[in-house]
């Protein structure tokens, strides 16, 4: 397991890479990030876009992410999910607003939403459906990072750690990845879902297109996105996101969404 540390602009980054899953090598980007906000100029020039983690079997840390859960946990085995800091409420707290989309889904995880499948679009890649189950991950967690601070625990906790302040399983989730599997299980804990979560995290954002900036010009993050490297081979069928005061997620997962 590797982690590493950028600093661009008032945003800090780490990722750590480590971790397999169903036999196959994951890695999940914790996008973690400090300081002020960053810009979508200053998020372009981070090489590790955010410290985002993504925990997934494939995680990696970014705890800064991240999210795909490279711990994508993101992320994976880099981490795909990018973690930054968030923290969520006991429910998931959905836009009154009507979006005109998937219900559970607020009109900044539609935007979100949108804007990463114009960039897959740009890059010859299918657009992933929007997730009701996976929006309901992604404003539990915002919110439960916001509210909680679970990544402001004692013990090196990033942006994928959930508090005990909510109907789900709790953990501080370092950048070994020895928690990934709290990760992983949040769309079943939460929601409908049938199948495994990677998350992208990032915090110091205040927009999905700051958000979507940050991950894009941090390799394990983009890669969760794009499907390349060690997600070459996962395809999405499913993904959530939210923004939250400063904190901002993706969950991807490779099963339809029944819900």
């Amino acid at each position: 397991m590797r982690a590493r540390w950028l600093a661009l602009g008032g945003t800090t980054l780490m990722i750590g890479l480590s971790g397999c899953y169903g036999g196959l090598d994951e890695s999940s980007d914790e996008l973690a990030a400090t300081g002020t906000e960053a810009s979508d100029e200053t998020a372009t020039s981070s090489t590790d876009a955010s410290t985002s983690e993504s925990s997934t079997d494939a995680g990696t840390d970014t705890t800064a992410t991240t999210t795909a859960t490279t711990d994508a946990t993101t992320t994976a085995t880099t981490d795909a999910s990018t973690t930054t800091d968030t923290t969520t409420t006991d429910t998931a707290t959905t836009d009154t607003t009507d979006t005109g989309g998937p219900e559970g889904c607020t009109a900044d995880a539609l935007e979100l939403v949108d804007l990463v499948n114009a960039y897959r679009a740009e890059n010859g890649l299918p657009a992933i459906p929007a997730s009701p189950s996976m929006c309901t991950v992604a404003t539990t967690h915002v919110h439960d990072l916001a509210d909680n601070g679970p990544h402001l625990q004692p013990g090196g906790c990033n942006l994928h750690s959930w508090s005990d302040q909510g109907s789900w399983s709790p953990c501080c989730y370092t950048p070994d990845h020895a928690q990934a599997q709290c990760m992983w299980d949040k769309p079943s804990e939460l929601s409908v879902y049938p199948g495994y979560g990677y998350e992208n995290a990032a915090s110091g954002v205040s927009s999905p297109a700051q958000a979507l900036a940050a991950w894009k010009s941090s390799p394990p993050h983009n890669e969760v996105i794009l499907n390349l490297g060690i997600w070459a081979n996962h395809p999405w069928q499913a993904l959530g996101a939210d923004v939250h005061q400063g904190f901002s997620v993706l969950w991807f997962g490779e099963q339809v969404d029944p819900g």
